[in-house]
């Protein structure tokens, strides 16, 4: 386990892509559960310098087009069109987050965060361009890209919006900032995020080809896991402070719209059986996450309550269809 820790902590990018998908995942847990400080971070995002421009897509591309199989392609093709929304989103949000920040250290690694999801964006819109041939446009890129996105991830998206509009309309509001943080660190990145880099990688193992996407989506991962231990050091230290209801109220908002990404919508019965897989470990990311934010037990059951009940809703149409199937 420490050796594992090590080269996670420590590897550059191609040392990082070598990992397999558990050793990847149990370095990013790892990262969650040791409380780093925003001084922590700031030190760890120096020494866990890529460079997006390093990945060669070449052998992807090539794989792509003579080797993967037509359902493997699409399910990669909405993997990374929703991850440009994604990382694209979250560096346009970033600038309330920041303008807002209530501390200088805060402030200080915030920043380094700023400068991630430009990489990100950066490598995914890459990708799109030369495994998926869209635009070199980022914008038609993002326009495309939303357009393929289910309700579920549109409506995640929508509810951050508002959210980070309210903190740009009252950036001196403390309690804002951290409904802001919580719905930015702890549900999007903390929960989907992390949930879809960790299925990508797994995927990818699996094939196993296209190593620029998992040399990329790993060293993603292991950013994400910095952003995300930020965010469930500055809301502890918010609930300390009194500001739990600001917290709670956001999370028992937003856990239940992040429970149903990718549960939904399935007919076939093997598609049914993955969006019931991909659920049972929605759920289990999100009492994850409840747990590291030391949050009241009754509470977490409450909101695990409502994430399961949104769950059997979005997976009704697809058990009812799978029956109709047979």
């Amino acid at each position: 386990m420490r050796w594992t820790t090590l080269l996670f902590d420590e590897a550059d990018l191609d040392e990082l892509a070598l990992l397999d998908a558990d050793a990847l995942l149990r370095g990013a847990g790892d990262t969650l559960e040791r409380r780093f400080t925003p001084r922590d971070l700031y030190r760890r995002w120096e020494r866990q310098q890529w460079l997006a421009s390093d990945i060669d897509l070449e052998r992807d591309r090539r794989h792509w087009d003579g080797l993967l199989s037509p359902a493997t392609r699409r399910g990669l093709e909405y993997f990374l069109k929703s991850f440009l929304v994604g990382e694209y989103t979250g560096l346009d949000l970033m600038s309330p987050i920041l303008a807002a920040c209530p501390d200088e250290e805060y402030l200080v690694y915030l920043g380094t965060q700023a400068a991630d999801e430009s990489r990100h964006t950066v490598f995914v819109s890459r990708a799109a361009e030369e495994l998926l041939g869209l635009t070199g446009s980022l914008r038609g890129q993002l326009i495309e890209s939303w357009s393929a996105l289910s309700p579920a991830h549109r409506a995640v998206h929508a509810l951050e919006n508002a959210v980070l509009r309210d903190l740009a309309r009252a950036p001196h509001d403390y309690a804002q900032w951290l409904r802001a943080v919580t719905f930015f660190h702890l549900v999007t990145e903390g929960v989907l995020a992390l949930h879809g880099q960790r299925g990508l990688v797994r995927s990818l193992q699996h094939i196993p080809l296209l190593p620029g996407l998992r040399a990329g989506f790993t060293a993603m991962t292991r950013d994400e896991s910095r952003h995300v231990s930020f965010g469930l050091h500055a809301l502890r230290r918010g609930a300390r402070e009194g500001y739990s209801e600001a917290i709670n109220d956001m999370i028992e908002t937003g856990m239940p719209l992040a429970a149903v990404v990718g549960v939904g919508g399935a007919t076939a019965p093997g598609q049914a059986a993955a969006a019931a897989r991909s659920a049972n470990d929605l759920l289990a990311t999100i009492a994850v996450r409840l747990r590291q934010l030391e949050l009241p037990q009754d509470f977490a059951e409450h909101v695990l309550g409502r994430c399961r009940a949104a769950q059997e809703a979005a997976l009704r149409p697809s058990a009812a269809a799978t029956a109709q199937n047979r």
